[in-house]
């Protein structure tokens, strides 16, 4: 870990960064690119005094939004535990009555749920849990640093009975590993049984760059040997180019069968409304009235 001094921490898109690195031994990480300029990833960025700085944004704009947490690393890297960085650039945004839409794969978060329940009483705190699998060893090859299948689900239920909507994220779908039409409906029956408000698919589909490519077909090799050959038959054309996009095979049985399960339970899945409902920010005082009596 080190510490680093930033002259900002929120993007124009309000995308709020307070470490950069941390794991990222999922198989498919975009953070893997080369123009990510992450040359350590076991070498965690601290951007000291994130609270403060944010303070300073949020206390001069003129028009509220929701603060996005979680695109470079994920808020709730091991060192988190002890810096509560998140946590206190959490109570900011509460404090300035903006929204908060956090990506992350730790149960950590659960130490949080307490100022996010606060937040989304008066605009919106939105949770997003990747899933790609429910099966816990293959949950564990895909990405190790995942908290295990039990926890997330748990903390999908601890998030939903707080009234907190949570997106559930099918990612990464990897062709002849958890493609199927069984293993997708495991997840959904446990987003659905659970209480999550939407699904996150990606169009079952992912792009994989110089840097995210090499450290993807070596996972692959280490963990999913016996698809290996698959992978290289498959893809060999497209391998041949700079950027690569790895795509499912039964797209067009595993999309509709996402649309028709979540219509059928009044859960988002249109990928356009989930990434419009994840930043669309509400005002849910808009209109109360303060009583002097």
């Amino acid at each position: 870990m080190h510490i680093v001094e930033a002259k900002t921490v929120l993007t124009p898109q309000n995308g709020l960064n307070i470490y950069k690195g941390g794991p990222q031994r999922c198989i498919f990480s975009p953070l893997r690119a080369a123009g990510s300029h992450v040359d350590n990833f076991d070498d965690v960025e601290v951007r000291k005094n994130a609270d403060g700085m944010l303070e300073s944004v949020l206390r001069k704009k003129r028009n509220k939004g929701v603060i996005i947490m979680g695109t470079l690393a994920d808020p709730y890297v091991p060192e988190e535990e002890e810096l509560e960085l998140t946590r206190k650039c959490l109570f900011v945004i509460k404090r300035y009555d903006f929204g908060v839409s956090i990506t992350t794969k730790s149960s950590l978060i659960r130490r949080d749920l307490d100022i996010l329940e606060e937040i989304n009483e008066k605009t919106k705190a939105v949770v997003t849990i990747p899933f790609p699998t429910t099966d816990s060893a293959l949950s564990m090859k895909i990405d190790p640093d995942m908290a295990p299948v039990s926890e997330r689900i748990k903390l999908i239920e601890e998030l939903s009975s707080r009234n907190i909507p949570v997106i559930v994220q099918i990612m990464p779908i990897l062709p002849y590993i958890n493609d199927t039409e069984e293993s997708v409906t495991s997840v959904l029956n446990i987003a659905a049984g659970f209480g999550a408000f939407g699904i996150e698919y990606g169009e079952m589909r992912f792009t994989l760059s110089p840097g995210s490519r090499e450290y993807f077909y070596k996972c692959l090799e280490e963990r999913f040997p016996e698809h290996l050959d698959e992978y290289v038959d498959k893809f060999k054309e497209v391998m041949k180019i700079r950027t690569e996009e790895i795509a499912s095979q039964n797209i067009k049985d595993l999309m509709p069968l996402v649309a028709e399960f979540c219509f059928r339970r009044d859960m988002l899945y249109s990928q356009e409304e989930v990434r419009n409902f994840r930043r669309g920010y509400e005002n849910k005082q808009a209109g109360e009235q303060l009583s002097f009596f």
